[in-house]
């Protein structure tokens, strides 16, 4: 049920600080060695969105809580916010047993549907995958443990996925209802541990219609709301999504893109360049008025792209990142 653990007021001082962000850094792909932590602790950002390193095989044993410190440290103190997929294994966290594969352990379900390696989406209910997380010195509580002020959880669309409605429906359970309980479950979970833990949700906006769902999340975040590149970061962006929803998919439209991002509409014609910036505007607009920070995340690369996302999407009164698609570089704040 619905209690304070669950729902914390928005007037709580975290939530507040959500609010107050005006320049933010989404960083997956980095080390984050020592020179970038500083560069970072140094930067005009308020929140910066890194992976947990710690869960990567290959940096178990790294400095997490002291690279948080440093940013809670700074000049500028910068809200620090974990990056977690929570609706996909990946082979290069520490839970990735040598002998899993699709379909061993059963709640693997998949190739992951636009072609990347090693992540492989999951029945996201199955208590195996939720023990992961939320076991007791699990990821989540190591993730609170390392000074993290919020989580930003990605892949929450899982529940539309093919392969998971197939596996869902075989054994009789609603994906969508799962989802918004997995995210509850989450949620309840970091604020029980650390009251007025932060939760921001990246897309799935579709889950906005559930009537308990909004009440468990501080923000959302929407990716390619303006711009987007191909889904195998072929371009990185700049491909303009259709400004109306009676665009989409028009002559006139597809003869404004350039080579590459023609490419990569042709090649996945049912992906993120076949929505449309009016339709994403209409829910967010609600979403603010509603009285949620509302996060755009767009994949641009020219200064003139850069400039009109960043000013288009305050004139909405959100909080925009700009970069490329992989997320590999300290952005430069956006006006």
């Amino acid at each position: 049920g619905e209690n304070e653990a669950t729902a914390p007021a928005p007037s709580s001082p975290a939530a507040g600080r959500l609010a107050d962000v005006e320049h933010w850094l989404y960083l997956l792909d980095s080390e984050l060695d020592p020179a970038t932590v500083s560069r970072i602790a140094a930067s005009d950002h308020d929140m910066v969105v890194v992976d947990f390193l710690p869960s990567q095989t290959y940096a178990a044993d790294y400095p997490m809580a002291g690279t948080v410190a440093r940013w809670h440290g700074a000049a500028r103190p910068k809200l620090a916010i974990a990056y977690i997929n929570i609706g996909e294994a990946e082979t290069y966290r520490g839970y990735w047993r040598e002998s899993w594969r699709i379909g061993e352990p059963d709640w693997i379900l998949g190739d992951d549907p636009d072609g990347w390696e090693n992540n492989y989406p999951v029945a996201f209910w199955f208590d195996a995958w939720q023990a992961i997380w939320m076991a007791p010195g699990g990821l989540l509580d190591r993730i609170v443990a390392a000074g993290f002020d919020g989580v930003y959880l990605d892949w929450i669309a899982a529940y539309e996925e093919d392969s998971v409605v197939a596996f869902a429906a075989a054994d009789g359970v609603d994906p969508r209802q799962e989802m918004v309980w997995w995210i509850g479950d989450i949620a309840e979970h970091l604020r029980t541990a650390k009251p007025g833990f932060l939760v921001v949700a990246q897309n799935a906006l579709g889950l906005l219609d559930d009537p308990v769902y909004p009440d468990t999340i501080d923000a959302v975040a929407q990716e390619h709301v303006w711009f987007d590149g191909g889904v195998d970061n072929r371009p990185q962006g700049g491909c303009p999504l259709p400004r109306r929803e009676s665009d989409i998919g028009g002559d006139a439209w597809r003869a404004g893109l350039n080579p590459d991002c023609r490419r990569a509409y042709e090649s996945d014609p049912d992906g993120t360049l076949s929505a449309s910036s009016e339709g994403y505007l209409e829910i967010l607009d609600r979403v603010r008025d509603a009285g949620k920070p509302v996060f755009t995340v767009d994949y641009a690369l020219s200064a003139e792209h850069i400039a009109w996302t960043a000013r288009t999407a305050r004139s909405h009164g959100y909080k925009p990142f700009v970069g490329r698609r992989a997320l590999d570089r300290i952005e430069p704040p956006v006006e």
